[in-house]
């Protein structure tokens, strides 16, 4: 069942938990109700619904005072969503029992967008990914260092993201405020990486660190880390971002002086003129038509120059991280 937390971080990563435990964002949300919290506009009585309330239309009162409203009409909510605060307002805390966060966007268009993500969870986690594996190899080809597609990904899930490989750190990102995170996870990372993935999808250190942690190849590794659990969008991101820097780093490894030789030959790169269909299909999400569209040219030119690529590489041009792989061997070639 989704969670606070998976709504929360899919929907307004930059919205701040004002109070309440971790143990309460990781209560399930069976819906989404959207109310100003006065008689007689309070809707009628529910459990486990996430609450949307317009901050506006509080008058200012205490968060506590909201709370006790919220309890005598007999409400029980899975969690409460204060919409449409000022960056400069953060009410006072008004304990751990209830999960209270408060976001800057409009009452509407943030229980709308709450509503959406519930009713087709699968379908928005499935163009997350899409999103961040074409936009994490755009950066890849742009800069070919691991930094550049985990920083990107580090800024889109405002999480920090780390790279590890060969007991190196080779890239570590802290989100907003959270750069004293970085500094301990930078700090105690040699005994993060000695040991294997648990077969759990996270895991909380003594000092409270939370970590996330996909191998990418022997050795190396991807790994989330904040204050806060992590979400499904989170999984989503750490998985996407690890196709990426798969492929980057199998590059470098083959490019380094005295690698073994691989044990086939690496097969010929298509024509360099091909790399703007390439990223034009990618963009695309493989579609033909689109990516013709937005190149000036006939569809089966679009079709021929795959065609190609795909009988000089034997990738299929179409998925995005082939079409890394294409590219960055084209443009290494001479």
């Amino acid at each position: 069942m989704t969670r606070i937390i998976d709504l929360w971080r899919a929907v307004d990563p930059e919205a701040r938990l004002v109070s309440g435990s971790i143990e309460a964002v990781l209560r399930p949300a069976r819906g989404v109700l959207r109310t100003r919290t006065v008689s007689p506009n309070l809707p009628p009585v529910v459990d486990g619904e996430l609450l949307v309330v317009d901050w506006a239309l509080t008058a200012g009162e205490p968060l506590e005072a909201l709370l006790a409203t919220v309890q005598a009409a007999g409400l029980r909510p899975s969690g409460l969503v204060l919409a449409g605060l000022s960056g400069a307002q953060r009410p006072d805390p008004a304990g751990d029992e209830m999960a209270v966060l408060a976001s800057s966007r409009p009452i509407a268009a943030l229980s709308e967008a709450l509503a959406a993500y519930l009713r087709d969870e699968p379908g928005h986690l499935a163009r997350l990914a899409a999103e961040l594996r074409l936009a994490a190899a755009e950066a890849a080809l742009a800069d070919p260092d691991p930094a550049a597609p985990s920083g990107l990904v580090a800024a889109r899930i405002q999480r920090g993201v780390a790279v590890v490989a060969d007991g190196e750190l080779r890239a570590l990102h802290a989100r907003p405020a959270g750069r004293a995170l970085a500094a301990r996870f930078a700090a105690a990372h040699a005994r993060f990486i000695g040991g294997s993935v648990r077969s759990e999808s996270s895991r909380r250190t003594g000092d409270g660190l939370w970590l996330l942690e996909r191998r990418i190849r022997a050795a190396a590794a991807v790994w989330l880390f904040d204050d806060l659990p992590f979400a499904r969008c989170d999984e989503v991101a750490a998985d996407a971002l690890g196709v990426t820097l798969r492929a980057l780093l199998r590059r470098a490894a083959a490019a380094r002086p005295g690698a073994r030789p691989a044990r086939r030959p690496p097969e010929p790169a298509p024509d360099l003129r091909f790399g703007a269909t390439l990223l034009a299909v990618a963009r695309a999400n493989g579609r033909i038509a689109p990516a013709a569209r937005s190149l000036g040219v006939h569809r089966n030119t679009v079709l021929y120059r795959l065609r190609v690529a795909r009988d000089e590489t034997g990738l299929d041009p179409r998925r995005p991280e082939d079409a890394l792989r294409i590219l960055a061997e084209t443009n290494r070639r001479p």
